[in-house]
């Protein structure tokens, strides 16, 4: 009897088994990074630049890439990035404003002490299906970080065509759009530091 019990418990364990759902392929995974990036004309500025990390929507701060269509937003499916959006677009900058070569170092927010911070707040990352666009943008805003006094802001952009409607050619356009904007973050924000320094040297004088 208890023998019979035991294969009877040893089916109905199989037919459970057998309902259980298949794993599905896994998604491909994209690295947002800064790959190679050109050196930024101007002179050297001996200054620390602390990046923060960017705010703006979760849905396109995640690890999911956005697709766009009027209204709407979905979700590119079998795709997805190496790490959550905000944390890869934060080193991201930091990779580009330390490539640019302008400044002495690039850190994360509360990593080191620096003398200016860029805070940003994305404000479009994601596909445009109607112009078939990679689009990033954001709102940055630069600080001197001892008095926390704004010394510049401003509305910065870049788009990337997207070929095809191919989960890999979106991230690729994605990326590019991204690395492209960073780049200007980039000037736009050591250009600041610049003229604030200028402007600094001139009053002291």
């Amino acid at each position: 009897m208890k023998r019979a019990l035991a294969f009877l418990s040893l089916a109905l364990l199989s037919g459970c088994i057998t309902l259980l759902p298949k794993p599905g392929a896994p998604p491909n995974t994209f690295v947002l990074d800064a790959a190679d990036v050109t050196r930024a004309d101007g002179g050297a500025i001996p200054v620390v630049v602390a990046v923060a990390d960017p705010q703006g929507e979760h849905a396109l701060l995640g690890t999911d890439m956005v697709w766009r269509t009027g209204d709407q937003i979905a979700f590119i499916a079998g795709t997805q990035w190496s790490a959550h959006g905000d944390d890869a677009l934060q080193s991201l900058l930091i990779q580009t404003i330390s490539q640019q070569g302008r400044v002495t170092a690039a850190v994360r927010a509360g990593d080191a002490a620096a003398n200016y911070e860029v805070h940003w707040d994305i404000v479009d990352f994601e596909v445009d299906d109607a112009g078939m666009q990679a689009k990033f943008a954001a709102n940055v805003t630069v600080l001197d970080a001892r008095t926390q006094r704004v010394i510049a802001a401003q509305l910065v952009s870049a788009n990337a065509p997207v070929a095809s409607r191919s989960a890999s050619l979106a991230a690729q356009a994605l990326t590019r759009a991204a690395r492209e904007g960073s780049a200007r973050i980039g000037v736009f924000a050591v250009d600041a530091i610049g003229q604030a320094q200028a402007s600094a040297a001139s009053i002291s004088r």
